[in-house]
């Protein structure tokens, strides 16, 4: 139970202090209090590192030394030392280092400067934002009811016999005539010619607000109509993208008009010479857009393009998965790299599988290794895309083809920007032994995959030459390449005092289980009968050029640049002289 005590307040002579008084207690105001107000106080320094033992700056980039000249200088937030270049941030804190948009402006680091700026410490209004939300929600509403109130009009447009009335109209209105193709598109801004009017044409008159977002129109705000369906509307829910042109490429006698959605496949890319662009409403683009690429598709079927199509989506899909895989390793990257900048949890451990305790130092190892291969692996299997060929007939495919190497280019810069980022991020908040840790762990991992890789490449070489009595030009070209990562490995696991006999013991054991469950080099009976040593040969040549090219990219990509110098080299030599081979130089004579 909770008794509550009534007190009075009785004002001293002085009328700067005074107390709250009652029969069974007294309670005393604090120095300072008068009106209520308690005055600022400074901010604590409690956190505050010791000067002394900071002989240069905390970031890892500068390390200014101290000096007469260049004095230590506090982050009044985290407390760390810093020279004065370094610490030109100010953020607003409260008098317990905390961020606080009521605090007062304080100096601090970088780190400490772009610590939740987005949200704390800073002031910003969000009511324009908010206004442009409402709009939005009100004019989706709006439309949604529009779409209700006019779906019997809607659902009786035929609306591939507006399309064949614009058709028949263009080619009526140009004719023969230079003169009338020139002046076309003058007549059309002076008045709208009938043929573009739709058999449900609203006339202007009848409406004084946009169809689609149910503006007003005014002086300013003009009116645009559906050349599809009628419809009137404004200037922001209409879109001029439906194309009515004759193709460049054509018999000079035949007028046979063509109609299509600009910014789609099935439509021009360049501009023709003769061409129209007429507006229309949304919910038209997307019948017409629908329209256009199934006969895009129906075309590709009848040139015989499904083969390159269905490469193209296996290619695609094994992409697709690689990609949510580099986003989702690129959110736990961050994570790790947050949690190691935090002080209260630097020192913390995960849980494994097992029930064991990781560090969050090799977590971090671990989790920038498998972003690194990843990587590694989506750039392979867009290399293998771009040796899909287009048939030679379809300028769709080509289109499409540049477009899908595009994008996943875009992606794959994006990304690498991001885990070069956070990268540098870490190097500049992580103290140097986390560092080379975790470079020394992934270098150790980069280096000793890839001598398994090339390893097993040469046994299965070896093997298939013998078998299949083949010319060994393979195996010799894996033999300098083998020696220069044995020795680089043998160098990285003895300077990390690792038994090099227990590793080679481990090394033959993998080589003979992968052998066995998983070969690097597969061939097809079927082809064997069919063909014999020349099947073997061509599927040995082209697996030990996509393997070595695959190994050079994940050590380029995993290792620091300055590690395994001559393994690096030796697959370097090895790809390019691989080049140079043939399937004949392998075949015995």
């Amino acid at each position: 139970m909770i008794e509550y005590v009534h007190v009075n307040w009785n004002p001293e002579a002085d009328g700067q202090r005074g107390s709250w008084q009652n029969s069974a207690c007294e309670i005393s105001l604090p120095e300072g209090v008068y009106d209520g107000q308690l005055e600022q106080k400074d901010i604590t320094k409690k956190h505050w590192k010791n000067s002394d033992s900071r002989p240069n700056c905390f970031i890892k980039s500068c390390r200014q030394k101290f000096s007469l000249i260049e004095r230590p200088h506090h982050c009044r937030r985290c407390g760390e030392v810093f020279c004065s270049t370094c610490l030109k941030y100010q953020r607003k804190l409260n008098v317990l280092a905390n961020p606080d948009p009521e605090g007062k402006p304080y100096k601090v680091c970088r780190t400490c400067f772009e610590e939740g700026r987005d949200s704390q410490g800073c002031v910003r209004s969000l009511s324009e934002e908010f206004k442009a939300l409402k709009r939005s929600a009100k004019g989706q509403q709006l439309r949604q009811e529009y779409a209700n109130t006019t779906s019997s009009w809607r659902d009786k447009l035929d609306i591939k016999q507006e399309c064949q009335r614009l058709l028949m109209g263009f080619q009526k209105s140009i004719g023969t005539s230079e003169v009338m193709r020139t002046l076309q598109e003058l007549r059309t801004v002076i008045a709208t010619p009938d043929w573009q009017k739709s058999s449900l044409w609203m006339q202007e008159n009848m409406s004084e607000v946009c169809q689609s977002c149910r503006t007003k129109f005014s002086l300013l705000k003009k009116k645009r109509h559906c050349k599809v369906c009628g419809v009137v509307l404004c200037k922001s829910c209409s879109y001029e993208e439906l194309l009515i042109y004759l193709p460049d490429e054509r018999d000079p006698e035949e007028i046979t008009p063509q109609l299509g959605v600009i910014k789609f496949i099935g439509c021009p890319v360049v501009e023709p010479e003769i061409c129209l662009l007429l507006h229309i409403c949304c919910l038209c683009k997307e019948k017409l857009v629908d329209i256009q690429l199934s006969a895009v598709e129906l075309s590709s079927k009848s040139k015989g393009a499904s083969e390159f199509i269905s490469k193209l989506l296996t290619v695609d899909g094994t992409t697709s998965d690689l990609q949510n895989k580099i986003v989702d390793q690129l959110k736990k990257y961050q994570e790790i790299i947050e949690s190691l900048e935090d002080n209260t949890t630097r020192a913390s451990s995960v849980i494994d599988e097992k029930g064991k305790h990781i560090s969050n130092t090799k977590v971090l190892a671990k989790a920038q290794e498998d972003l690194s291969d990843y990587l590694a692996q989506y750039v392979l299997k867009v290399k293998l895309a771009k040796r899909l060929q287009p048939e030679a007939i379809s300028d769709t495919q080509k289109i499409l083809m540049k477009n899908y190497l595009r994008a996943k280019s875009e992606f794959y810069l994006d990304n690498i920007y991001t885990f070069r980022k956070m990268k540098a991020k870490l190097g500049d908040s992580a103290p140097a032994e986390v560092l080379d840790f975790i470079q020394r762990t992934v270098d150790r991992h980069a280096i000793v995959s890839s001598e398994l890789y090339i390893r097993q490449l040469a046994f299965e070489t070896i093997h298939m030459c013998d078998k299949y009595k083949l010319e060994e030009s393979i195996p010799r070209l894996l033999t300098p390449v083998d020696e220069a990562i044995e020795g680089e490995a043998k160098a990285c696991l003895l300077n990390d005092k690792e038994d090099w006999d227990l590793h080679l013991q481990h090394l033959h054991q993998m080589i003979q289980a992968q052998i066995k469950d998983h070969r690097l080099i597969r061939t097809s009976r079927r082809y064997l009968a069919q063909s014999g040593a020349m099947h073997a040969a061509e599927i040995m040549f082209r697996r030990s050029r996509e393997i070595l090219e695959q190994v050079h990219i994940q050590l380029a990509m995993k290792s620091a640049n300055r590690s395994f110098p001559a393994s690096k080299k030796a697959l370097i030599e090895a790809c390019e002289k691989a080049a140079k081979l043939d399937v004949k130089d392998v075949i015995k004579s």
